[in-house]
Order: C-alpha cells, then sequence, then structure tokens
C-alpha cells in the first residue's frame, strides 16, 4: 500500500496543472459517498480544470499506475462509485456547460457534469426536451444518463438514454481521445460504451438528441383488488397498439409507505393502482385516451382522469416522490430493479411477496414500484437496522427476487446497472463464455484495469474461457482497422423459426428466416419492427443485421433487443440481451454484431421490439 500511495503522491504532483487536487480527509469523505451514503475513500480528489485537461490526467494516471474513479451527480443506485485508498476520484461535476442548442436539428451539445433537469430546464423555451426523465433528474448528469443508460417512467414511449445519444467524445483510459458516434458504419461502439457504468472511458463532450415537448398530455390512474388484474391490464393496453407515454406501477405497500410522508390521495384499500400518461396532438391524445379508458374500466376498481396540469402533478406527486419517502423512512433499506417480459409481471409481482412472506421474521415489508410499460420493477425492501436477522434475510430475498426473475425470462438489473451490488448475480445472468466476452471488451479499452475497477465484471472465475479472437477484434474496431473477411459466416443454425409476444410487443426470429417471410409474419398478426424493411427479398435476417448499413443501420440499432449467437472462439453459444425491453447487465455486447460481418461470431437469432396498429374504438 505505502508504494501505491506513493504513485499517487507523485501523480498528484505532476497534475496540478491540469485540475484542483485536494485531500483534505472530510472532502474525500463526502465526495465519496453517492446519494445513499454508499461509497468509499479516495487518497485524492481531483477536479479537472476543464474538459481538456482529463485526457492528459488520463494519460498521467496510467503513466503512475492509479486507478480512476469516475464521480458526476452520484445517483446511482447500485454501488457504482466506491472510491478506496490508493485510488483517485476525478470530479466531474463542475463541467457543467451546456455548449449549444440547436433547436433547427433538435440536438443539444454537453459537458459530462450537466445536470438532467437543467438541460431541460434550458431545452424548454425551444420546446424541445431531453427525452431520458430518470426520478433521479435533479441530481443526475447526462453523463451519468449515458454510462447507465438510464430510462425513466418516459422510455416506454421515446426509449432510453440509448435512443437519443448521438455521438460521445471520449478519454480512454490511456489518455487517448476517441468519438464515437450513432451513425459511424461497422460495429456500434457507441452502443456498447452506453451502459458501460464508467468503466471503459471519460465522457467530455456529449450531443444528444432532442424531441419536440408533446403539445397535450393527459393522465389516467387505474386502481386495482388484485396485482394480477393490475398486470393483466397493462398487457391489454399494450395489445391495443397504444404506446402510452409512461405507465407506472405501484403495490400497496408503496402506497402504505408513500402516506406516512406524504398525502398522495391515492386509494388506500387498492393491492395496486397504475399511472398513465398518454401524449400528442390533441387529437392522438383523444384517441388514445378513450381506448385506455376502455380498458381500464372493463378492469379497474376506480378510474380516476387529470387533464390539467395540476391535476396531473397531484396524480403524479406521490409516484415520483417515492425516492425520498425511502430515505425519510429512517429504516434500513435496499432498492432492488429488476426486469420481466410484461406479460410476466403477475407472476414476478407474486414471487416478491411470497419472499416477503418468507422472511418477515427479518424484514419490514417490501414496496413495489417501477415502470411497468417496460416489466421493470424496484422492489424496495426495508428492515429494522437493529433486527441481527435482518442482513441474512435481505440477502437471502434479493437472491430469491433475482432467481425469480431469470425465471422468467428477465434480467438482474434494468436501468439501475451492476455497480458493485449485483457482481456476484452476472454469473447467474450469464454463462461463462458470455462473462469471457465481456472481459475480453474491458481489456480492450482498458488493458490496466484502472478504470473504475471492482465494477460490472465478476472475478474471474474456474471454467471460464478465454476469447482472444473475439478480443483481437475489439481491439481492431476501437482502433478503426477491423478486417472485413467475405469468408465468414454470418449466420449458422438453420433457424428460421418466427414468433411475436403482442402483449410484451417482442418478436423473436431465426437468424436464416429471410427478410420476406418475416414481413409476411408481422403483417399476418398486424404487427410492424422498424428493422425488417419493407423490401429485401430472400436475404435472411441474420445478414440484414451483420451487413447492416446507413437507414438500415440506424432502424436495427434502435429496435434490437437481443442475439443469439455462436461466438467465434470455439463456436461456443452466446446470448446477449434478452426479450425485455430494459437491459442493463454488462456490457451491451450485442451491439457489436450489428454491421460486424461476422467478426464476433455467427448470429442464430435475433430479439427485437414491435408494434401493431391501435385498436379501433
Amino acid at each position: 500500500m505505502a508504494s501505491i500511495l506513493s504513485q499517487v503522491r507523485e501523480f498528484a504532483e505532476a497534475v496540478a496543472p491540469h485540475a484542483e487536487v485536494c485531500t483534505d480527509s472530510a472532502l474525500l469523505a463526502e465526495r465519496g459517498r453517492d446519494y445513499w451514503g454508499v461509497g468509499g475513500v479516495a487518497s485524492a480528489l481531483m477536479r479537472p480544470r476543464s474538459c481538456q485537461a482529463i485526457a492528459p490526467i488520463m494519460a498521467l494516471a496510467a503513466a503512475h499506475g492509479v486507478a480512476i474513479v469516475p464521480r458526476g451527480g452520484a445517483s446511482n443506485c447500485s454501488g457504482g462509485m466506491l472510491p478506496a485508498p490508493g485510488q483517485v476520484l476525478l470530479d466531474l461535476s463542475g463541467l457543467n456547460r451546456i455548449l449549444d442548442i440547436d433547436a433547427q436539428r433538435r440536438c443539444a451539445r454537453v459537458e459530462p457534469g450537466v445536470i438532467n433537469a437543467d438541460l431541460q430546464t434550458a431545452t424548454a423555451p425551444y420546446g424541445l426536451c431531453f427525452s431520458p426523465d430518470p426520478v433521479s433528474a435533479p441530481l443526475s448528469t447526462v453523463a451519468g444518463n449515458i454510462i447507465e443508460n438510464a430510462g425513466g417512467p418516459h422510455a416506454l414511449k421515446y426509449g432510453v438514454t440509448y435512443n437519443h445519444v448521438l455521438s460521445v467524445e471520449v478519454v480512454l483510459p490511456d489518455g487517448s481521445v476517441r468519438t464515437f458516434a450513432a451513425d459511424d458504419e461497422g460495429p456500434d461502439l457507441l452502443g456498447l460504451f452506453i451502459g458501460s457504468e464508467g468503466t471503459l472511458g471519460i465522457i467530455t463532450e456529449a450531443t444528444v438528441a432532442l424531441r419536440p415537448v408533446a403539445a397535450v398530455t393527459h393522465s389516467l390512474m387505474g386502481a386495482f383488488a388484485t396485482a394480477r388484474a393490475a398486470a393483466d391490464t397493462i398487457a391489454a393496453i399494450i395489445a391495443t397498439g397504444v404506446v402510452p407515454a409512461a405507465l407506472e406501477w405501484l403495490d400497496r405497500a408503496g402506497i402504505a409507505g408513500l402516506e406516512q410522508f406524504y398525502d398522495t390521495g391515492y386509494p388506500l384499500d387498492a393491492d395496486s393502482i397504475v399511472l398513465i400518461d398518454v401524449d400528442g396532438t390533441a387529437a392522438e391524445v383523444r384517441r388514445d385516451q378513450a381506448v385506455v379508458e376502455r380498458v381500464l374500466r372493463q378492469r379497474a376498481t376506480e378510474v380516476r382522469i387529470a387533464e390539467t396540469a395540476d391535476d396531473r402533478a397531484a396524480l403524479w406527486f406521490g409516484r415520483l416522490n417515492a425516492p425520498n419517502s425511502v430515505v425519510q423512512s429512517g429504516k434500513g433499506f435496499f432498492i432492488g430493479d429488476v426486469t420481466v417480459p410484461r406479460d410476466r409481471i403477475p407472476e414476478m409481482q407474486e414471487a416478491i411477496q411470497a419472499t416477503a412472506e418468507r422472511h418477515r421474521d427479518g424484514l419490514l415489508f417490501i414496496a413495489v414500484c417501477g415502470h411497468a410499460g417496460d416489466g421493470d420493477l424496484h422492489p424496495t425492501t426495508f428492515f429494522d437496522k437493529d433486527n441481527p436477522l435482518a442482513p441474512g434475510a435481505l440477502v437471502a430475498a434479493n437472491n430469491e427476487i433475482i432467481d425469480a426473475a431469470l425465471r422468467l425470462g428477465g434480467t438482474i438489473t434494468g436501468e439501475h446497472g451492476v455497480g458493485t451490488e449485483k457482481i456476484e448475480f452476472m454469473s447467474k445472468r450469464f454463462t461463462p463464455v458470455e462473462i469471457a466476452a465481456q472481459r475480453t471488451v474491458k481489456a480492450a479499452f482498458d488493458p490496466a484495469g484502472l478504470l473504475n475497477p471492482g465494477v460490472m465484471l465478476p472475478v474471474r472465475a474456474a471454467g471460464e474461457p478465454d476469447t482472444p479472437v473475439f478480443g483481437a477484434a475489439v481491439c481492431d474496431a476501437l482502433t478503426g482497422r477491423l478486417p472485413h473477411n467475405p469468408s465468414a459466416a454470418l449466420t449458422t443454425g438453420g433457424n428460421t423459426d418466427i414468433s411475436v409476444n403482442l402483449g410484451n410487443l417482442s418478436l423473436v426470429v431465426g437468424a436464416e428466416a429471410t427478410v420476406a417471410s418475416v414481413g409476411s409474419f408481422l403483417r399476418e398478426h398486424g404487427a410492424r419492427c422498424a428493422a425488417i424493411p419493407p423490401t429485401g427479398g430472400e436475404r435472411t435476417v441474420g445478414a440484414l443485421v451483420a451487413t447492416a448499413a446507413g437507414a438500415e443501420r440506424d432502424a436495427i440499432r434502435h429496435a434490437l433487443l437481443g442475439i443469439d449467437v455462436v461466438i467465434i472462439d470455439g463456436g461456443r453459444p452466446a446470448r446477449f440481451g434478452a426479450e425485455t425491453r430494459k437491459d442493463v447487465a454488462g456490457y451491451d455486447v450485442k451491439r457489436l454484431f450489428v454491421g460486424a460481418h461476422g467478426a464476433y461470431g455467427a448470429l442464430v437469432a435475433l430479439i427485437f421490439t414491435i408494434t401493431v396498429q391501435v385498436a379501433d374504438i
């Protein structure tokens, strides 16, 4: 440790022209904690004097062998910022200038420390907004949203952060600078970087897409006697073809918990409530509201409609203050984050409450809220801090909830990330070869492992294979030298199966199914997939994805949920992504296969999101 601390001191002296350096113990302790109080104490804190200073800072860190832990708004919910002695905390919060808002092109250029809510305020006079709206918007930075691939209530209709990033300028751990853009050809390196939890590089500038603020927004609430009735209603709404701007869930325990601190006005006798936004033009809102209201009145015990700004604010007040009530409770708590296909929400809710009952000696209760339209639920476990049974019960409950999500075809985290809290579950979510592929991604960007170490990837386990060819292809893509091997297999396995889940708005396609056959199948089911072009004949869907370029590549980027592949090293099968709208577990490796011409392996099957025609009323 003495030698490491000596390296930090030498690094701090060398970096002084580029950053303010602080070693005050109180400040290190304060800035080393996140919003939830989780964190550690680094040996030094550095505040870059400008975005241009980050490259020399990282180059010097690499030269001195010093680990860097980046800090933004510190609002993450997964222990993703955990500095330790011998490491340096790089505080980016002061780099908070909005560099440009281009209303005509509907985009903004920002420094990494710009707060999400501040960007919303700045774009509002133009009638525009940055679509990602996590509940942490008053705290979280745009760069933080990018490296966590943040979602929020309105991701259902408008997508997660990935769907709204045009480009990022990034300083890699060796101090070199790269720009990753949505319209780059070849493997989707921007998509790989998004959601990487600060482990692959430091964002120095981001260009994000803006969208027009909807002309009209109305809100509805449905109260339900059972969780299954609420979940069935969600699936029924989605199946109508209406895509609400937001579709949120709050269960009985969550309502009761909120009422301890706020007068939410939510019905206390309901087992669950669902909050819904519909937006668009006046005509679109009239149409969508009528469809949603009809479905609610068929199933809900109570329906409320809010059409004015004040009424909408009152209806949403409780849900948006759920995180505050958790902190104000004074109880021990753990905020979970699992995602399942929408049509499996009833089973997931039942599994959560069964877990709460099994561990009632150690836990108080588990309240569930979340983005039900995406299948993303946040089971929040409460316990008495002085209960000796609580630690064991909390660990057991968290394991059971994760196991249930995976059993139902879901994932271990939909938007909070892996951080340090969910590392132990990575080996449940991924096979050894899938983790090996992710480890080669980290090694390609950060060979020395100096950037945000200890986050996301578990310690290498016995039996984890080597994937050197895969890793070499990542390095080649990163340096812009990925060769095009015309003899590489684009698809394998002969899979031509096609299936659709209208309740989940997902499509699973064998890689060797033709574009024409998939198009015909979708028309028969009244569905549409943006990734499937109207023409394409006998070209296979796997070939479409593997050779994607231009407009086809862009459409695939936004529609792709998951892939089944055979990794180029050893022909081992792997799956990246899932049949869920949100999945931020590990690196988003599926992005590498888009436009890669088989460099990473052959495609077996693909999972896409779809839309359906809005039902007549």
